[in-house]
């Protein structure tokens, strides 16, 4: 016996299951969706911000700085503009390591402390003309000593009381490195990054001050942001470059697949309905309207996916194209068999009579 029959053996026995059946199910499924959208929702909170910035340990090391005597800065990616290709940053000083550059009796890494007075350039004023050009920001550790009102407000205390923005032009390179993921081709797979030059001087002395290390942060909805710094050392001086990269969270990229793989559930389906059709077997004429309805929503399914791209990414190419040639040619197929099948010409074809036959029709 198979299961569904035993199955409705038992809940024609229960006349309880055929009373509260359909209402414990309806129950039962609206639970387990909304504690899976509960959990799904913790889970995408928490990979949104993660991770608070101080100078403790664990954080420099998860955020992949040495922890050296030097600057230690932050670098907040806010907003990106994918037609624009530009990152907005913030810029900030957390804090100083090594106890020439805070103040302190020891080499540690403290937050919001630092004794120089300095100045950040960054790319082509990071060069060494620095002083013939302007700083994007400057920090003044008398600011840190006597702090504005605003920073005895509860839970302010240890940020930093000066943030600058800049607009930094992702990878203009393509051209050359030819790197088609920096791209809306790869959506959702595409990853952004800017490239800059630091220069720390201390305006003091106009030396230029050792970069413990950056900590790139990414503040945008959708998109984890993380950096790479480059310290090079050129004779007796070290530069400083750092790599910012901005790449679409998980639960974007599963959502993005997700939809496209609905989009050929659907074509094959419609598909499997035409190929049942053409070996002559029986499908309800209501259920083959749905292809014309399968192929309006292809295009509204490919437009809800999460920042969607400009038609002709790499997904439009494996999917929604392929998509709507496939249900197109069904559709087509499908609509013209019910033509034939409802709409067939009558055919008129001669009838003899016999002469017992003609003779009773003739004396009628």
């Amino acid at each position: 016996m198979s299961l569904s029959l035993r199955l409705q053996r038992i809940i024609e026995r229960n006349p309880i299951l055929i009373r509260y059946g359909p209402a414990a199910t309806l129950t039962i499924i609206f639970i387990l969706f909304t504690m899976t959208s509960v959990v799904l929702t913790e889970v995408y909170l928490s990979s949104n911000f993660k991770t608070q910035v101080n100078m403790d340990n664990a954080t420099l090391s998860g955020f992949k700085v040495s922890g050296s005597p030097g600057l230690v800065l932050l670098a907040d990616m806010f907003s990106i503009d994918l037609d624009g290709q530009t990152f907005s940053v913030h810029w900030s000083l957390v804090g100083a390591c090594g106890h020439q550059y805070t103040g302190s009796s020891n080499d540690i890494c403290i937050q919001n402390q630092f004794v120089n007075n300095v100045a950040l350039y960054l790319n082509g004023n990071a060069s060494v003309n620095w002083n013939l050009t302007t700083p994007i920001g400057t920090f003044d550790p008398l600011m840190v000593q006597n702090p504005p009102p605003v920073t005895y407000i509860p839970g302010r205390k240890q940020l930093p009381v000066e943030e600058y923005d800049t607009i930094l032009p992702t990878d203009p390179f393509l051209p050359y490195t030819l790197q088609k993921q920096a791209s809306t081709l790869y959506y959702p797979f595409d990853v952004y990054s800017a490239y800059v030059s630091l220069l720390a001087i201390d305006t003091d002395s106009n030396q230029s001050l050792p970069i413990s290390g950056v900590i790139g942060y990414g503040s945008v909805i959708d998109w984890n942001g993380s950096s790479v710094s480059y310290p090079t050392t050129v004779g007796n001086e070290t530069l400083y470059a750092l790599a910012l990269t901005l790449r679409r969270q998980r639960m974007v990229k599963a959502f993005a697949i997700l939809l496209v793989v609905t989009n050929w559930v659907l074509s094959v389906t419609v598909l499997w309905m035409t190929v049942l059709v053409l070996f002559r077997a029986h499908v309800d004429d209501n259920l083959i309207l749905t292809s014309a309805a399968v192929l309006f929503a292809l295009p509204q399914i490919r437009a809800t996916m999460p920042d969607s791209p400009p038609f002709g990414a790499f997904i439009d190419i494996a999917g929604y194209f392929m998509n709507v040639c496939l249900v197109s040619i069904c559709t087509s197929i499908l609509l013209f068999s019910q033509l034939q099948y409802h709409y067939q010409p009558v055919v008129k074809t001669p009838v003899e009579f016999t002469r017992s036959q003609e003779s009773t029709f003739l004396i009628e």
